[in-house]
């Protein structure tokens, strides 16, 4: 009976750490720099161009990554 408690407790709890685990791990870097608005994104060039450089570089890391799970993705579809 107290097993049962337990898992009555933390079910809800345990939902919702499997349901951010699902939510984060198809978000990308590119998903986020989306949602910055110009007026944000001018100011970090007038007033922090190496962040801005860094999160170029991150979009670029970003893209390739895609680019190499899109072609090994393909590449076994191919093979089977």
């Amino acid at each position: 009976m107290t097993q049962i408690k337990i898992i009555m407790i933390l079910w809800p709890e345990l939902m919702m750490k499997k349901i951010n685990k699902v939510l984060f791990e198809d978000l990308t870097f590119t998903d986020i720099f989306e949602t910055f608005d110009d007026e944000y994104l001018t100011d970090m060039a007038l007033n922090k161009p190496d962040q801005l450089n860094r999160m170029c570089i991150f979009l670029s890391l970003d893209e390739q990554i895609r680019k190499e799970k899109y072609h090994k993705t393909k590449h076994k579809t191919q093979i089977n």
